[in-house]
C-alpha cells in the first residue's frame, strides 16, 4: 500500500504542475482545492530501488508492451493505420508553428515511447523529493480521481503527458545533447556520481543499435571490478532494482566499450554491432527544461531540421563544400555542429534489425547558410527544411535541390536546377505577415547555365517571389492564381541573404559585416561568388557612402560645389552630405584615394561635432601609442576613438594613422562608433 500510496502522490504533482503551467494541455483544466498532506508525508525519501514506476499497481505491473495508446500491440487506429501520436502533443510542445506540423507530417509508425516514460518518471521523483520537504501540495482533485485508469488507459491523462514529453526529445536541445555527448564514457559517469551523492536531478541515458534506441535513467554507479563500473538504470520496459549498463575498462582504467542485456533476450553494445552502437546522456536540466518552457523553447533555434526519403544523398553550403554524406541511410560528417535525429523510441519486443517503415534520413544542420541536397538514389523524392516557423518541402524528379529556410531574416527559399524536371513545392509559415501556405507544381523548362538562374519559389519579409515558374501552377491558401502574381528577383532575394565567402564567422569583423549588411550599408563586392572583400583598401567615397547609409541617406539641399561628382550617384549624394557636415571640402577630397585609418577616425569625429579630448583621456593615449604626437591633427580624433572603444590600435605601442584602412576595419569601426553611440 505505500507503493500505491506513493504513486497517489506523484501523479498528483504531475497534474498539478500541468495545471500550473500556462499553456497546459486541456484535458488538466478544472480546479477542486485540496492539500493532501497525509499522502506528502507517506515516504520521507525514495529512491530508485524504491520507485515503481508510474504504471504499476498492487494488482498487476503494467508495461509499455501492453498499454492501450502507448503500448506495441495496441498501436493501430480503427481504420487500420500505423498509431502516431496525436499533433495535439506536437502543439503542446512547439505551439501552433510550422516545426509542430512538419514533425508530425514526418512522423513514421508508432515504435515506442520509452524516452516519455522515462523523463516522466524522472520528474515525478525530483518533485517527489521537493515536496516532501515542504509536507504539502496543492491539487485538482481527490487523490484517487488521479489514479491511472487501467481500463480506459487510451483516453487517460497520463498517457497524453507522457505522448507529450516522448514528441518533446525532438527539441534541439535534446538532440544536440545526443550528439555532443556520444561516447563521452568519462561524463557519464561523473554525472550519475553526482545524482548518486546528491540525489537530485536524474540522469537520461540513451543507448542505441544500428536502427533502435532506448532511454534509461541512471542512478548509481558500481565499481564492479577492476575491468568492469555498472551503471545501475531504471527500464521502463522492465522495472525493478537490477538493471545495469556494463562499461568495460582497459588496463590504464580507461572505458573504451559498454554493453546492456536488453529486455533480457537481446544483447546491446559495441561487441554485438560494433559500427551502429552509441551511447549518450541528457542532464536533467535539459530535458526539465523541454517541458517547462513549452511553447516557447527553440524560439531563436540555431538549428534547422533537414528531412529526405532517400538512403543516399550528400549536402553542401552555399561555399560548395561538402557538409554531409548520407550513405546506407547512414550519416558521415566531420563538422561538430551537424548531426542526426535521433528518437528514442524502443519497446519491450522491439526487434533489433530496423523497421521496415524506417526510410529516410533527418539531420540537424545550423541556420543561416544555404543548403543543396543531391539524391544519389535517382527517382523522385522528398525533402523538407524545417526551421521553428517556417519550412519548405519538395517533391522532385530533379537531382538536386536548394533550401534556405531562415525565421530570424524571413526567409523561405527554394531553387531546382535541373532542366526538364517536375516538382511540387510547399511553403509553410507562420511568421505575421505572410502567406501561410503557398505552393507551386510544374516542371522546369530551362536550360540551366553560368549565367541561367534556376527556378526559384521564395517567400522574403512576406513577400512571394519566383524565377523561371512560367510552366506552373500556383496555389495560395485554397485558391489557385496566377503565377504572374509573382515577383521577379527570388534568385537575388536569396543572394542578399547568403554569407559572403571571404568573411568566416570566426573573424574579428564578422560581427560588423553582418551588422553594415542588415542596416543596407554596403551589400559587398560581388555576388559570383558573394564578396565583401575585407583586406582590400577602402576609398574615401567609400567611407563617406558607408556612414551616409548608416545615418539614414538624408538629401543635401544646398548646391553642389564640386565640378566631378555626379549628384545623382550615393557617391555623389554621399559627398555632399559630407560637405554640408564640414568632413570634406572641394579642394581636398579626392574620392579614389585609399583611406588612412588617421583619416577614418577624423571622419567620425567631425560626424560626432568634434568633441574636445583633454587630460588623462588625451595623454593616456598619446603616452600609449608610439607614432600619434599630441600636436597631430588627428590626436584629438585618435583619443575620441580609443576612449570610445572604436579602436584599440594595431599593437599595443602603435595606432599606425598613415595605414591604409581595409573595408573591413573601416565596418568594424562603424559598428562600434555606432555600438557605443546607443549605450550612451
Amino acid at each position: 500500500m505505500v507503493a500505491r500510496r506513493l504513486f497517489r502522490v506523484l501523479l498528483a504533482w504531475a497534474l498539478t504542475a500541468a495545471l500550473a503551467a500556462p499553456t497546459a494541455l486541456a484535458a488538466w483544466e478544472g480546479a477542486i482545492e485540496l492539500y493532501v498532506r497525509e499522502a506528502a508525508a507517506a515516504e520521507t525519501e525514495v529512491t530508485w530501488e524504491d520507485l515503481a514506476f508510474p504504471f504499476v499497481n498492487s494488482e498487476k505491473e503494467r508495461t509499455s508492451k501492453d498499454m492501450p495508446g502507448i503500448g506495441y500491440e495496441a498501436c493501430a487506429s480503427a481504420d487500420g493505420k500505423p498509431y502516431k501520436i496525436p499533433y495535439e502533443r506536437y502543439t503542446e510542445i512547439f505551439n501552433e508553428t510550422a516545426q509542430a506540423i512538419a514533425y508530425y507530417n514526418s512522423a513514421q509508425k508508432w515504435r515506442g515511447s520509452c524516452y516519455g516514460m522515462a523523463v516522466v518518471a524522472a520528474l515525478l521523483y525530483q518533485h517527489q523529493r521537493q515536496l516532501n520537504s515542504t509536507g504539502m501540495l496543492p491539487v485538482s482533485g481527490r487523490p484517487h480521481d488521479l489514479m491511472v485508469d487501467f481500463d480506459n488507459l487510451k483516453d487517460d491523462k497520463l498517457v497524453q503527458f507522457i505522448e507529450a514529453i516522448q514528441v518533446s526529445q525532438q527539441d534541439s536541445i535534446i538532440q544536440h545533447d545526443y550528439a555532443k555527448n556520444k561516447d563521452r564514457y568519462d561524463d557519464l559517469v561523473s554525472e550519475v556520481r553526482a545524482f548518486q551523492r546528491s540525489k537530485d536531478h536524474p540522469v537520461l541515458i540513451a543507448i542505441g543499435m544500428t536502427g533502435q534506441a532506448h532511454a534509461l535513467i541512471g542512478y548509481k554507479v558500481v565499481e564492479y571490478s577492476e575491468t568492469e563500473t555498472r551503471i545501475m538504470v531504471y527500464d521502463c520496459n522492465l522495472p525493478g532494482p537490477d538493471r545495469w549498463i556494463t562499461l568495460e575498462k582497459d588496463r590504464q582504467g580507461h572505458y573504451f566499450r559498454w554493453y546492456y542485456r536488453m529486455n533480457d533476450n537481446q544483447d546491446w553494445g559495441p561487441k554485438y554491432d560494433e559500427k551502429g552502437s552509441w551511447i549518450s546522456y541528457v542532464p536533467y536540466s535539459d530535458y526539465y527544461q523541454t517541458w517547462i518552457n513549452r511553447p516557447d523553447v527553440n524560439g531563436n533555434s540555431k538549428e534547422q531540421l533537414l528531412t529526405i526519403n532517400v538512403n543516399n544523398a550528400f549536402i553542401t553550403d552555399e561555399y560548395g563544400e561538402n557538409k554531409v554524406e548520407i550513405k546506407d541511410g547512414v550519416v558521415y560528417t566531420s563538422e561538430t555542429d551537424v548531426y542526426p535525429m535521433v528518437e528514442l523510441a524502443v519497446t519491450a519486443d522491439a526487434p533489433l534489425v530496423p523497421q521496415a517503415d524506417s526510410t529516410g534520413v533527418y539531420v540537424w544542420l545550423p541556420t543561416g547558410h544555404q543548403y543543396t541536397v543531391t539524391n544519389r538514389d535517382g527517382g523522385t523524392w522528398e525533402a523538407t527544411m524545417v526551421h521553428v516557423k517556417q519550412y519548405a518541402t519538395v517533391t522532385t524528379a530533379a537531382q538536386s535541390v536548394t533550401f534556405y529556410v531562415d525565421d530570424a531574416h524571413n526567409l523561405n527559399a527554394v531553387e531546382i536546377g535541373d532542366p526538364g524536371a517536375k516538382y511540387e513545392i510547399e511553403l509553410y509559415s507562420t511568421l505575421p505577415n505572410t502567406e501561410k501556405i503557398a505552393q507551386l507544381r510544374g516542371s522546369t523548362t530551362l536550360m540551366v547555365s553560368a549565367d541561367k538562374n534556376p527556378l526559384s519559389f521564395v517567400q522574403a519579409d512576406g513577400k512571394l517571389y519566383g524565377d523561371n515558374v512560367s510552366n506552373a501552377s500556383l496555389t495560395i491558401g485554397q485558391e489557385e492564381v496566377s503565377t504572374t502574381w509573382l515577383t521577379d528577383g527570388a534568385h537575388a532575394k536569396i543572394d542578399d541573404f547568403l554569407p559572403f565567402v571571404d568573411v568566416s564567422q570566426d573573424s574579428a569583423y564578422y560581427n560588423a559585416v553582418c551588422w553594415a549588411v542588415e542596416n543596407d550599408i554596403t551589400k559587398g563586392t560581388s555576388y559570383s561568388p558573394k564578396k565583401f572583400s575585407p583586406g582590400n583598401p577602402c576609398k574615401h567615397s567609400h567611407i563617406l557612402t558607408f556612414l551616409w547609409r548608416a545615418n539614414h541617406s538624408p538629401i543635401y539641399q544646398g548646391k553642389n560645389p564640386f565640378k566631378d561628382i555626379n549628384a545623382e550617384s550615393d557617391f555623389g549624394k554621399a559627398a555632399l552630405w559630407a560637405y554640408g557636415h564640414e568632413m570634406i571640402s572641394p579642394e581636398t577630397y579626392k574620392p579614389n584615394d585609399a583611406c588612412t585609418r588617421s583619416e577614418a577616425v577624423m571622419y567620425l569625429w567631425k560626424l560626432a561635432k568634434s568633441p574636445a579630448i583633454r587630460g588623462d583621456a588625451l595623454n593616456d593615449v598619446i603616452d600609449d601609442f608610439t607614432d600619434v604626437s599630441a600636436d597631430s591633427p588627428y590626436a584629438q580624433a585618435v583619443a575620441w576613438a580609443v576612449n570610445l572603444g572604436i579602436t584599440k590600435g594595431t599593437t599595443e605601442t602603435t595606432f599606425s594613422p598613415d595605414k591604409t584602412c581595409t573595408r573591413g576595419q573601416i565596418v568594424t569601426f562603424l559598428y562600434r562608433c555606432y555600438a557605443a553611440d546607443n549605450a550612451n
